[in-house]
């Protein structure tokens, strides 16, 4: 087991300016936006600008577990298991630490190698995480894993995205570019769009949490002439879709893994 404590931890923050802001730069870009609380936005990006600083203290305990068992001469079984439980000392809410924090993952793994594992092994393995529904208030807004959603990032995939594959029509008018434009999958305007999506809120996110998972698999290899070794391994039997905190995509679905090594 273990703990952290971690001062003045760097976070991503969103950048608050007293009001009166647009117009102003900021580096190489300008403020086109500020909503009410402060928050102000640049052409770059539909998000708020967010800023790096030393903010809050923060408290990282865990443990890391590993074992190995023998069974008789063959067989053999081993386990890893990583837990991470974080938390801002002020408000013992998730800290807003980038990239977030893993939920509880784990491997088991069963190894049959007979006569010692000389010559060849087989083992099935099983890889799982639990659901990890501590995000941080930066987690939510990051794209990657809650997937904040703003008016202005609704509208901004509505005419830009959306439009370009083809996805919005022209409404009752018959004009396109103008406030009747409807989303043609639901026949919804760009403000009904975000009056459901939103509720009225001015931020929202999509996924409230990062789904648990467990994945199988099956590998093995077989060594030969003393300095060679063929490894395969048939990944994600089940074909489940998963992945992590911060992945941005998701992890491979089913496929064969095969690799040839050599020693000199």
């Amino acid at each position: 087991m273990f703990a952290n404590d971690i001062a003045d931890n760097i976070t991503r923050q969103t950048l608050i300016l007293p009001a009166g802001a647009v117009g102003t730069a900021l580096g190489d870009e300008h403020i086109t936006r500020q909503d009410p609380n402060g928050a102000v936005y640049v052409p770059l990006s539909s998000s708020p600008v967010l800023v790096r600083a030393n903010y809050d203290d923060a408290r990282v305990w865990g443990l890391e577990h590993t074992a190995r068992a023998r069974f008789g001469a063959s067989w053999s079984a081993s386990s890893v298991l990583t837990y991470l439980h974080a938390r801002d000392q002020r408000t013992d809410l998730p800290p807003n630490i980038e990239g977030g924090t893993p939920a509880p993952d784990g491997w088991l793994k069963l190894r049959f190698a007979p006569q010692g594992g000389k010559r060849w092994w087989v083992e099935s393995y099983l890889h799982a995480a639990l659901r990890q529904d501590r995000l941080s208030s930066l987690d939510q807004g990051d794209r990657r894993t809650g997937s904040g959603r703003s008016p202005s990032s609704i509208a901004n995939f509505f005419n830009n995205g959306a439009r370009a594959r083809g996805w919005v029509g022209s409404g009752a008018d018959g004009v396109a570019g103008t406030a009747d434009d409807v989303l043609l999958a639901t026949g919804e305007t760009l403000a009904q769009i975000q009056a459901r999506v939103l509720g009225g809120a001015s931020s929202s996110s999509l996924f409230p949490a990062v789904p648990g998972y467990a994945m199988f698999g099956v590998r093995g290899a077989v060594r030969f002439g003393g300095r060679h070794e063929l490894l395969i391994d048939v990944e994600n039997i089940g074909d489940r879709n998963y992945r992590g905190i911060s992945w941005g995509i998701d992890a491979p679905g089913r496929g064969l893994f095969v690799r040839y090594s050599t020693t000199f």
